[in-house]
């Protein structure tokens, strides 16, 4: 009896662990924290940092709300008989309001962050800016198999043969799709396009 006691002891812990799938993690560890290490950010700029970005998150969340309630009260009134051009119009105006006040606070969050920074800490991140300006061309190559990350996939946007063009980076908000952080524009099926 005391024999079959330890196996199942054992195998109970074995069977309790859970072992990581290689290359994948829901929760790799703190948020950030390689940004962290790279720039050589001090626990109070880390702290600040999450300050900062918790702050624009809850604003950023209000007005994504509003834009929200006011797509559907527009469908509520592109769904009437004769929809009121001015009711329609009003809506569509704070719409863009949100979108540019979300795309005002991105640059005020992104230059309140960076005003946490040294000198030094501020030429490590010019570093990742120039790379960033590389996206494309770096999403373009693996998907040419010439790059590790894509291999075997086709490129995105193709269709049937013919190849679109797409923008590398999209932050979507309600009501609002954002081709970079920042630069704001309504959601395809809106009249006012920049």
């Amino acid at each position: 009896m005391k024999p079959l006691l330890v196996l199942l002891l054992s195998a109970a812990g074995v069977f309790g662990q859970t072992v990581p799938i290689p290359g994948f993690a829901l929760n790799p560890g703190p948020p950030l924290i390689e940004l962290k290490q790279y720039l050589a950010l001090t626990d109070a700029q880390y702290v600040q940092l999450f300050d900062n970005m918790d702050q624009s998150r809850r604003t950023v969340a209000g007005y994504q709300q509003r834009i929200s309630q006011l797509q559907n009260e527009i469908a509520i009134e592109t769904e009437r008989p004769n929809p009121d051009p001015m009711e329609l119009g009003t809506r569509y105006a704070e719409i863009e309001q949100n979108c540019r006040a979300i795309a005002n606070g991105s640059k005020a969050l992104r230059d309140k962050n960076g005003g946490l920074l040294t000198d030094p800490q501020k030429a490590k991140l010019k570093t990742l800016d120039d790379a960033l300006k590389l996206y494309p061309i770096v999403s373009q190559a693996q998907s040419a198999s010439l790059l590790e990350g894509a291999t075997g996939v086709y490129p995105v946007g193709m269709v049937r043969g013919a190849i679109g063009t797409i923008t590398p980076i999209l932050v979507v908000v309600a009501g609002c799709h954002a081709p970079s952080p920042g630069d704001i524009i309504p959601v395809a099926g809106q009249e006012n396009k920049r």
